[in-house]
């Protein structure tokens, strides 16, 4: 099997090995817990996607919910409450007065970015059969071919996710920046980046355990 065969095969083995683990798009970065942190666990919480697009909002903010229900919390979603726009903070300060919220999930937009990676160049060794008039039967002849590098340029959609708690002492208490590679759905990336965030805080006891 020449090099050419051998690299399109590993290829098509690498994409079923993908599919076949269902590898997120996302990953979490610059992340931030409050260690002092000694609650026991949010159970009430309210979903702020900062989005000026309306669908884009309820998006997200539904991802998170459900979510969340999966881990047996409880959480409203802003829009269902403020569904002509984001609330601000005197409308928050309502809403968990009146709700009874423990902490808040505030999702933002960030600037998405571009990252630059160099792919080495290869030379293989390529086989052509031709038949010699000459000689009259088919031989084979090998040459080596040289494959230049390139520059392989890839988006980054990011996200930031601050949790802050509703206390008397209100302060944020977590905090991650997600980073998705496009071109991806956008429904995978709101699945993924919330799988990520909840099961952080599920696993650093911020949010309470599904009983």
């Amino acid at each position: 099997m020449n090099f050419k065969r051998r690299l399109c095969t590993a290829l098509v083995l690498s994409y079923i090995i993908v599919l076949a683990s269902g590898c997120s798009t996302s990953v979490l970065v610059n992340q931030w817990s409050d260690t002092s942190y000694r609650g026991q666990g949010l159970t009430n919480l309210m979903i702020i996607a900062v989005r000026n697009d309306p669908i884009k909002r309820r998006t997200w903010e539904d991802v998170f919910s459900e979510e969340l229900a999966g881990h047996g919390v409880k959480s409203m979603q802003s829009y269902r409450l403020f569904p002509n726009g984001v609330p601000d903070s005197d409308q928050i300060a309502e809403a968990v007065a009146k709700n009874g919220f423990e902490g808040i999930v505030i999702n933002r937009s960030l600037p998405k970015a571009v990252t630059a990676t160099y792919v080495n160049g290869y030379v293989s060794t390529e086989s052509e059969t031709r038949f010699s008039q000459r000689r009259q039967q088919f031989r084979t002849y090998y040459r080596e071919v040289a494959h230049p590098g390139y520059v392989d340029t890839q988006k980054i959609a990011n996200h930031s996710i601050d949790v802050w708690t509703t206390d008397v002492n209100s302060h944020m208490i977590w905090s991650a920046v997600s980073q998705s590679a496009e071109p991806a759905l956008a429904d995978d990336i709101h699945h993924d980046v919330a799988k990520l965030v909840i099961g952080d805080l599920v696993g650093k006891g911020i949010i309470a355990k599904a009983k």
